[in-house]
Formats: structure tokens, C-alpha cells, sequence
């Protein structure tokens, strides 16, 4: 018999993966009360048609006002505090593309980036007038970049005392007097450019790329105190971007190339850590963008987008969506579980994830699907209704054909109108159906059928009723 009870997230494959792991996990919740599956909330649509494009960029400000920003064509979005959106600005630059790369609030200013410039508005007028307003306060083309990067211009803020801003290979900055500074903070070799910037301790970590083709790309910490602006580390490493950084409770986690593949950073060198996973070809790829990661609830979250590039002609790799890399507290394995967070168009592939804010136990993120977009934000009054489970390959004996007797699954609860249902899949085939029977007194439900075969698979999906859901504590399969 096959028993599972100790759910640790996502399997490397359909055939190999850490004990307790499973092939696939959608919707499903294995932090907020270990030793059980939950169906997680459902992800509802807030922004109704306001927003246009494609935000893959988002600030919150001191005041906890909310702003989306267009990775395309330059417009701003604020979200008020009862999740009211409202285009408040149209950036049109003086010089370069409108479409937004990089903001941050620092020092009374809300700041962003596109191309060749970088504009700001007071952080009292970005969160409290109207459009017209913005317009009176704000100040396009405040200054111009050195390099002009046309893709990446990501922000941080170390020490408090100065904003640094990625350019291309240099790294600009605006210091607490608002002088702005775009050559030489510290320059580092070309061709590389910055594309995502993290930090590790009180020293500025950066991620370069080359170029999508080209295999080579650094990661290079900085003491940014030090006098002449040298870097403390720089290590090349075999991938075509670093694409992110996240906090990891004590680690600094990249995500690095198109194939899925997430490092550790130990202050000098990235170690090989996690992988997404997927199918990953010349034609079949995808990343996480930079500002695709946050923490909830104290577990790292992160999006995975289906790549935009046009050699992505297959694509879809991997289910996309909201997935965690993380754990309950130090006494459980750190896991990579998902998609935890389905969009609300309910659709895991052709789409791509955005910015993410994360407010107390509220989370919003942007999507792109196609040319429709939008931002979710968690539901607390819905469960996500698609939710389901895959084992892996289950094969008892790999020389002889064996018969699968029965599928039962243990439930902490089964409100009423929800359910828990059972698929199989004989010899690599497709998933069939069968009837499920509840067993009210031993909080047990089970399917019982004779299907003979070399190996299986076993679904379980989990119907909902609003807000209630099924939470199961363990289920099994016998096989003889």
C-alpha cells in the first residue's frame, strides 16, 4: 500500500522526488497547517477594465497607498484603500520608451525609471491628489541616465542613504540630498547589465545578463561604503540571466536562466539550490520576473511567467502561477510547493505573473493573459475551485502487472456540498474517473475498483462550496 501524510510540496518528476512529495499540487495549501492539505483562497479580480497593460511593477508607499505601473506604455495606477484603481499618470518621456523598469520610494519621493530617464513625484502628492493633480506635482525627465538600458532600471535602497538604480553596466544613484549620480557609483564590466538587484546583509548584491543567447552572466557583491567603488565578489556563472533575487528567511535566493533553476547565495558564489519543475527546451521556456517575489505569511512566494520572447514558440514549460519555496519554521525542510495561487482566469498556462505586493495577510499581483490584464488579490471569502493532486508513478513491481484495489482519502472535515474525488491512470494512459463513496462515521472517503496494470497514478480533486472546502490529513492507495 501507498500511504501519504506528510506533504512536502512538488516532486522533481512524475518518477523521482523527495520522500512526501507530489507530482502536482494546484491550489493547494501545505504551510498553514502542517500534516494536512487545505484548498488555498481563490485569487478574485480587483481592477475591473482599468487596468491596460501589463504591471510588472508595483510600489507601496509609506502612506500604504498602492501603485501599478505599465512595464509598456508608461501608466500609473493607484489603488486606494478600498480597492478602487484609478489611472493617476501617463509617463511620456523626453528621450526613449515610455514603458516603466525600475521604481522605488526613497526619501520623501516616489521615484521610476524608464529608458533614458528617471522621473519622481513627492510621496504626500503621489498618495493623496487626483490625475489632474499628478500632474501639476510630478517631474517627468528629472534626470537622465548615463546608459540608458532599454529593458532594466532595478532599484535599492542599502544603508538608507542612497537609492541605487541599475543602468546597463553602471549603477546610478540618488543620494538623501536628491543629487543624482549616474556614473560613478560603480561600473562593472560590459557587456554584462544589471537586471535584478538584491542585497545580502548591508552590501548591494547585483544579477547581470548578457544577452537571452548568451550563457554568461555575473553576480557581484558590493560594499557600497568602500572608497574607490571596487567589488567585494564577482563570480560568472553558466546561465543566460540572473533573473531575480528573494528572501529566503536567512538566504538570498536567485533565480537564474530560462530553465527553471534557483540558487542559493552564500556572499560570494551561487550554489545550485532548487529547480522548477517542467520541460525545458530551446523553445519551451520561462523566468520570474524581478519584482515577481514577495513573502506571505512568512513563506517566500514567487510567479512564474511563460517567457514573451519570441524563441518561446512551444512554450509553457511548467504550470504557471503563484508558487512558495519555503517552510513552516525551522523544524520542517524548506519546499517548493505549486501553484499554490491559480490567477482568476483560472488558466496555468500562455500567461504571465507581474508585481507583487504583499500588505500584512493581503496579497495582490498583476497578470498578463494574452492582451487581457489585470491585479488579483486574495479572497478570504472563496476557496479557489479547481483544486486537485497527482501522485507520482506509483509502480510495485517494475517486471509484473499488479492490481489496484482501492483509493481512500482521511479528511479532517467534508462540509456539506464539497467533495473529494478520485482519478486514475493505468500504464501512462489518460485519467479515468471513479465513484466515490463518504464515510461519515470514519471521516474516510474511498473508491474501490479492480484495474490491473504495470504502474499508476492516482487524482484527487477537491470540490468546493464557497467558501468551504475539504481538508484531508492523509490518503492511500492499495495495490497488489
Amino acid at each position: 500500500m501507498e500511504f501519504f501524510n506528510n506533504f512536502l510540496g512538488i516532486s522533481d518528476s512524475k518518477w523521482r522526488g523527495i520522500k512526501g512529495s507530489l507530482f502536482k499540487l494546484v491550489g493547494l495549501g501545505i504551510h498553514e497547517a502542517p500534516g494536512t492539505l487545505i484548498v488555498n483562497q481563490k485569487l478574485t479580480k480587483i481592477s475591473s477594465t482599468t487596468i491596460t497593460a501589463f504591471c510588472r511593477l508595483a510600489v507601496t508607499l509609506a502612506t500604504g497607498d498602492k501603485f501599478w505601473l505599465s512595464y509598456t506604455d508608461g501608466k500609473i495606477w493607484r489603488q486606494d484603500t478600498a480597492d478602487v484603481f484609478t489611472l493617476v499618470y501617463t509617463t511620456a518621456p523626453a528621450a526613449g520608451a515610455a514603458g516603466c523598469l525600475g521604481a522605488k520610494e526613497f526619501n520623501g519621493f516616489f521615484y521610476w525609471a524608464t529608458q533614458s530617464r528617471l522621473h519622481r513625484i513627492p510621496s504626500t502628492a503621489a498618495a493623496t491628489t487626483t490625475a489632474a493633480n499628478w500632474t501639476a506635482n510630478a517631474v517627468p525627465d528629472w534626470a537622465t541616465f548615463g546608459i540608458t538600458d532599454s529593458e532594466f532600471h532595478p532599484m535599492a535602497i542599502v544603508l538608507s542613504n542612497k537609492l541605487y538604480i541599475g543602468d546597463g553596466n553602471r549603477v546610478a544613484y540618488v543620494d538623501n540630498t536628491s543629487t543624482f549620480n549616474t556614473a560613478n557609483a560603480l561600473d562593472i564590466l560590459a557587456p554584462n547589465r544589471i537586471k535584478s538587484i538584491g542585497s545580502y546583509n548591508v552590501d548591494l548584491v547585483l544579477g547581470t545578463i548578457t544577452a537571452q543567447s548568451v550563457n554568461t552572466c555575473q553576480v557581484i557583491r558590493w560594499d557600497t561604503s568602500i572608497t574607490p567603488a571596487i567589488p567585494t565578489y564577482v563570480e560568472t556563472i553558466n546561465e543566460n540571466g540572473i533573473n531575480c533575487f528573494m528572501k529566503a528567511g536567512e538566504y538570498l535566493l536567485a533565480q537564474c536562466g530560462t530553465a527553471g533553476n534557483w540558487y542559493v547565495y552564500n556572499g560570494q558564489t551561487l550554489l545550485p539550490y532548487k529547480k522548477i519543475p517542467g520541460v525545458w527546451t530551446p523553445t519551451q521556456f520561462g523566468e520570474v520576473y524581478p519584482d515577481s517575489v514577495a513573502e506571505f505569511k512568512g513563506i517566500p512566494v514567487f510567479g512564474l511567467s511563460n517567457s514573451p520572447a519570441a524563441g518561446n514558440t512551444t512554450g509553457n514549460p511548467a504550470d504557471q502561477g503563484l508558487y512558495t519555496l519555503g517552510r513552516y519554521s525551522n523544524d520542517y525542510p524548506r519546499v517548493m510547493n505549486g501553484p499554490e495561487y491559480v490567477i482568476s482566469q483560472d488558466k496555468v498556462a500562455n500567461i504571465e505573473i507581474g508585481a507583487i505586493i504583499v500588505e500584512g495577510n493581503n496579497m495582490y499581483m498583476a497578470w498578463k493573459d494574452g492582451t487581457t490584464y489585470g491585479v488579483d488579490k486574495v479572497d478570504y471569502s472563496l476557496k479557489y475551485a479547481s483544486a486537485y493532486l497527482e501522485t507520482m508513478v506509483i509502480s510495485p513491481d517494475p517486471e509484473f502487472i499488479s492490481t489496484l484495489g482501492k483509493c481512500f482519502a482521511d479528511y479532517v472535515s467534508l462540509p456539506a456540498s464539497t467533495s473529494i474525488t478520485f482519478s486514475y491512470k493505468v500504464n501512462h494512459g489518460s485519467y479515468v474517473a471513479l465513484v466515490s463513496v463518504d464515510d461519515t462515521v470514519n471521516f474516510l472517503v474511498y473508491a474501490e475498483e479492480n484495474i490491473q496494470g504495470r504502474v499508476f497514478q492516482i487524482k484527487l480533486a477537491f470540490g468546493v462550496n464557497l467558501n468551504d472546502a475539504p481538508q484531508i490529513e492523509a490518503f492511500g492507495v492499495k495495490i497488489q
